[in-house]
C-alpha cells in the first residue's frame, strides 16, 4: 500500500482526482505572455470555457507596481470574451485573473505589459518641407520623458527643444550641427515644470516636426 502513497499525494496537489471523468480546464487565448498593449485601445480578452462551468466571470487585472488585483469587469462565462478598454498609465507588469462557477480560476500563461500609445504627430514645423520621424516616451510623463529621432542629415544645423502652450521655450536639449547622419535619443527632465500640454520640436533648414506631451503630476 506504501507505494501508492506518492501518487496520491501528487495528484492532490497537481490536479482534481475525479475518477472515469475527464477535467475540463479554462485558460485565456488573449492576452498572451510578451504581448504589449496601448492605452486607449480596445481588446478582445478571450478565453476557452470548460465544459462543465457557466454563469458570470470576474475579470482582475494584477499590477507588480502595486502587488494588487483590481476588478475590471464582469462576463458572460460561457461566452469567451470580454471587451476591455485599456487603462493609462496602469504600469508594465501585468496579469490577468477570471474567478468563475464554484471557485474556478484561470489565468492568463504569464505577464504582459501597457504602453502609451504611439505619440501622434501634432504639426509640422512653420517653413520646413519634409517631416522628421521623432517619438516621444513615456507620455503622458511625470518626471522624465525620452524624445527620440532618426536620422538628422549631417552638416545642417538642428535645434530639439520643449514649448508650453504659449510657444515659450522651457527646455533646449540639443542645439548643433551634426558631422555625419545622426539618431538622437535626449532626455527631458519635466519635473520642475507644471502640469500641462508641452511640445517637442525639432527643426532644421529643411525638416521639422512637433509632437505634443503631456505632463501629469
Amino acid at each position: 500500500m506504501s507505494h501508492f502513497k506518492p501518487f496520491i499525494t501528487a495528484c492532490l496537489i497537481l490536479v482534481p482526482c475525479i475518477a472515469g471523468a475527464q477535467v475540463n480546464r479554462s485558460s485565456f487565448v488573449s492576452p498572451v505572455a510578451g504581448d504589449v498593449l496601448n492605452s486607449g485601445q480596445t481588446v478582445n480578452l478571450q478565453w476557452s470555457p470548460a465544459q462543465n462551468e457557466s454563469g458570470q466571470v470576474q475579470l482582475s487585472l494584477w499590477d507588480q507596481s502595486t502587488g494588487r488585483w483590481a476588478v475590471i469587469g464582469y462576463a458572460d462565462y460561457k461566452a469567451g470574451s470580454f471587451q476591455w478598454n485599456v487603462p493609462d498609465n496602469y504600469g508594465n507588469t501585468l496579469r490577468l485573473r477570471g474567478i468563475f462557477g464554484n471557485g474556478g480560476v484561470m489565468y492568463t500563461d504569464g505577464f504582459f505589459s501597457i504602453e502609451p500609445p504611439p505619440a501622434k504627430v501634432e504639426a509640422a514645423i512653420p517653413g520646413v518641407t519634409s517631416a522628421i520621424d521623432m517619438t516621444v516616451h513615456p507620455n503622458p510623463a511625470a518626471q522624465h520623458t525620452r524624445i527620440c529621432v532618426a536620422d538628422l542629415p549631417p552638416d545642417i544645423p538642428a535645434n530639439v527643444e520643449v514649448v508650453n502652450e504659449d510657444g515659450t521655450t522651457v527646455a533646449t536639449l540639443y542645439n548643433a550641427t551634426p558631422d555625419a547622419e545622426l539618431g538622437l535619443c535626449l532626455t527631458w527632465d519635466c519635473s520642475q515644470v507644471p502640469s500641462g500640454i508641452y511640445y517637442a520640436h525639432i527643426a532644421n533648414s529643411i525638416m521639422g516636426r512637433a509632437v505634443k506631451i503631456s505632463v501629469q503630476h
